[in-house]
């Protein structure tokens, strides 16, 4: 059913460009052509480094893929008006683990689940995927400069630099393949939608500029295999990037319940005031990605459910030039998020395990780059320094403020993160090393800290291939009520190699 989607929406861009510019004048077009083929291998270590550095490892991924971009410059123009770009990007994989560990993943379903975005394991065993297919209509004239592009894409918006969710809420997430290593637009779901783009003539010091989003292709956040069989724990949840997560899901019937006859839409404003401030408002009227979870104990189903909320927020970015450190920050507030109180309360006819409240996250960051002589004596050492807060509104009311209750959540009221990157590069950029770090110190009553570690280091040995090879490590308490203390019984090690052109 997706891909006949896609052919209709490059069916109708193809017409509306051949009328729309039937009398304009066509020059040659350019075309651009530029992709990758990568292998990426998966090594697992079950129980954590906490208790030993990979002694219990099993492969979890083998996959191959291959992925392009085309770019189309058509030339073709009438006046203050013209069509700038056709763009596609086409992924393509195949995922050997489950045909060398057959024994392990023979049981999960092939096909798509009972819901309508259940994956199989044919769907993350292969990927054949038309993942963006847009057109760009641009106006250059008197009036500013605008561009309006229809059609499948991603679009971000906020400073969030992954670690969380604050303002980058448009395109959900796959976490069906891969958690890490991955590029940020790698693991984002490109959805259909119409964006315009709209900028202000030119001022002395201050550049405004205008977006706005309506997206009528509704989507949450991908896992799969989700949908497992009453009574038959080994049919479904077995998937690497799943099992972790949601295993407790596992022998349940899964059903998701996603109001796809919603709309979403949003403006954001930028000024960017100078030579080295930008400032940004947002909002966006968002069905959430990410579930609450109601349990009928009648059929023995787990529905995940989505609501409507809306998403207001700003952000900033400012560079202090003599000091080579780039200042950054974020807030935006959340007015429905799924919070987890573990079983508490009832709706009719099921059990809801979480409570709809209202969220407000902010962060800020410091980039800076300094010479460090014992790490490279040539180039400059990038560090970057984040801290997030995250403040659950509205406490009151959840009976998460009831002692027995807030004992057995599994979130706190407040939550700070304190991340730190530090990058560099030898041999001219060639290798190029890296550690990421994050922690959360707990609270009172919430367990003690969490937290990850990630060393990485990528080589390009030609123009053409590269590799690389990371390990990604959760470490702390156990019982921390963070996502990172779920986590801490796994460790992935990860080695890619590619070639690009």
């Amino acid at each position: 059913m997706h891909r006949r989607r896609e052919f209709f929406c490059v069916l109708a861009i193809a017409f509306v460009f051949v009328m729309f510019f039937a009398e304009a004048k066509a020059g040659d077009m350019d075309v651009t052509f530029h992709g990758y083929f990568e292998s990426n291998f998966v090594l697992r270590d079950q129980n954590g480094i906490q208790n030993g550095f990979m002694d219990h490892a099993n492969g979890v991924q083998q996959r191959n893929t291959l992925k392009f971009d085309v770019d189309i410059d058509p030339k073709l123009s009438g006046g203050a008006f013209s069509v700038s770009k056709v763009h596609l990007t086409y992924r393509g994989a195949y995922d050997s683990i489950y045909d060398l560990r057959a024994n392990k993943y023979g049981d999960i379903k092939d096909n798509m689940g009972a819901s309508r975005f259940d994956y199989g394991k044919k769907d993350v065993k292969f990927e054949n995927d038309l993942r963006e297919v847009f057109i760009d209509f641009c106006y250059n004239g008197a009036l500013g400069s605008a561009f309006f592009r229809p059609g499948r894409q991603l679009v971000s918006w906020g400073e969030a630099s992954g670690n969380t969710t604050i303002l980058d809420v448009i395109n959900p997430k796959d976490q069906s393949y891969q958690s890490f290593f991955q590029m940020p637009d790698d693991v984002k779901i490109p959805i259909y939608m119409a964006r315009l783009n709209y900028s202000l003539p030119a001022m002395k010091a201050l550049a405004l500029n205008f977006d706005f989003l309506w997206v009528p292709d509704i989507r949450p956040t991908q896992f799969g295999p989700l949908d497992s069989v009453f009574g038959q724990p080994k049919v479904g949840l077995q998937a690497p990037f799943v099992s972790t997560i949601y295993k407790s899901l596992a022998g349940r019937n899964v059903r998701q319940k996603v109001p796809t006859e919603e709309q979403e839409y949003g403006a954001k404003v930028t000024a960017d005031i100078g030579e080295r401030l930008s400032v940004s408002a947002a909002y966006f009227r968002d069905v959430n990605n990410d579930a609450g979870f109601v349990f009928v104990p009648a059929s023995g189903t787990i529905y995940m459910t989505h609501n409507v909320q809306h998403v207001y927020g700003a952000y900033f970015s400012y560079n202090i030039a003599p000091l080579d450190l780039v200042i950054r920050g974020e807030i935006g507030r959340h007015t429905g998020e799924p919070i987890s109180r573990n079983g508490v309360g009832s709706v009719p006819g099921g059990l809801a395990t979480f409570a709809y409240k209202p969220v407000t996250r902010w962060a800020m960051y410091a980039d800076k780059k300094y010479l460090v002589p014992f790490i490279t004596d040539h180039e400059r050492t990038s560090f970057s320094f984040e801290w997030i807060h995250e403040k659950i509104n509205e406490w009151k009311g959840a009976l998460l403020e009831k002692p027995e209750a807030a004992k057995a959540a599994s979130k706190v009221r407040d939550l700070d993160i304190f991340s730190l990157n530090i990058g560099w590069s030898w041999y001219e950029g060639r290798i190029a090393p890296s550690i990421f770090g994050a922690y959360n110190p707990g609270r009172s009553g919430a367990g003690g800290g969490s937290g990850m570690i990630r060393p990485s280091v990528s080589w390009q040995i030609s123009s053409h291939f590269y590799t690389s090879l990371g390990l990604q490590a959760f470490v702390g308490d156990k019982k921390s009520r963070y996502t990172y203390a779920m986590m801490i019984p796994t460790s992935d090690l990860t080695l890619k190699l590619g070639y690009q052109w």
